[in-house]
């Protein structure tokens, strides 16, 4: 039981320091790109069908 807790603990830390943070995040690019071609507009989703 002792070997697992400490197993455990190991890999909880390790977690914490290899984990991305806030700025690191805030400070990449991001770039943006549209889902249906190189431009244009995106056409609406086709409308929720008649509920009876």
């Amino acid at each position: 039981m002792k070997k697992i807790s400490i197993i455990l603990f190991t890999v909880i830390l390790n977690a914490a320091f290899l984990s991305c943070d806030p700025q690191d995040l805030a400070e990449q690019e991001v770039e943006l790109q549209a889902c249906c071609g190189d431009g244009g507009d995106i056409p609406p989703p086709p409308p929720d069908p008649p509920v009876n």
